[in-house]
């Protein structure tokens, strides 16, 4: 029997990024260049199936596309109260739009700690003037970046679908709790830069667990980013590695 799980996901950044345009391409396959201002916030609906590791689940995921302009007062909080993941959008070939999302991305980690993901859209338009201001806002809060096109449909997909085990994997290993046996051997696997790939292969487990035992490992100060970028086809690339802080507490031992 598949399991079902709701989700709600909400996506913020300043006006003019493409943000309607990439729930449009997501959600209904479709791309209208004709820019509108979004007033408040649309509502989408939409349901996939989803594979987290051996695990088969249908998503009925909820999208809060956000209005970019100043929001007044409580309106970003009831717009975010209950999400589960964020995607944080500004315009690739627009610097300004990158250093934009500051307030959106510490908006968000003020009221809820979940998953974001920046999107770097617009790509199809050519120069990426803003790709290294974004990767260095997503740097320092530690947040997988992908560069997308929402007329081309370049990693929309993969930006909504990667979130979306991020959410289901973190329920079980929750980024905040205590760390475990199997968490210390992945911390000891990085004393050279190890990508979560490199690790879940190493260690046997899925790549969405290993990426939140490693957020764990980051949060308990036990490893650090060392590269945060995006390989060739502008999907995440993350390498860590392990720091000078010893495992004296007692671990939990693994499950699974």
């Amino acid at each position: 029997m598949t399991d079902v799980l709701k989700l709600k996901v909400v996506l913020v950044g300043p006006p003019g990024v493409g943000k309607t345009s990439l729930v449009r391409r997501y959600v209904l396959n479709a791309f209208d260049d004709r820019y509108r201002t979004t007033l408040g916030a649309n509502v989408y609906k939409w349901s996939a199936p989803l594979d987290v590791g051996d695990r088969a689940i249908r998503v009925a995921m909820t999208v809060w596309d956000t209005a970019g302009e100043s929001l007044p007062d409580g309106m970003l909080e009831m717009y975010l109260y209950g999400a589960q993941g964020v995607l944080a959008v500004c315009d690739v070939t627009d610097t300004a739009t990158a250093t934009g999302l500051d307030p959106w991305i510490s908006a968000t980690r003020n009221l809820a700690d979940v998953p974001v993901h920046i999107l770097l859209n617009k790509a199809d338009l050519g120069p990426r003037d803003a790709l290294l201001v974004g990767l260095e806002a997503a740097r320092e809060q530690a947040h997988p970046c992908y560069v997308t096109s929402a007329k081309t449909g370049d990693n929309v997909a993969a930006a909504f679908q990667d979130l979306a085990r991020r959410i289901v994997v973190q329920a079980a290993v929750p980024p905040s709790g205590p760390v475990d046996d199997l968490d210390k051997r992945i911390a000891l696997s990085c004393s050279a830069p190890r990508s979560a790939p490199e690790l879940a292969e190493a260690r046997g487990i899925s790549v969405p667990v290993t990426e939140a035992r490693l957020e764990r490992l980051r949060r308990a100060g036990y490893v650090q980013i060392s590269a945060l970028g995006v390989d060739t086809a502008g999907r995440p690339r993350i390498a860590y590695t392990a720091t000078s802080r010893p495992f004296n507490e007692p671990l939990l031992a693994a499950r699974g």
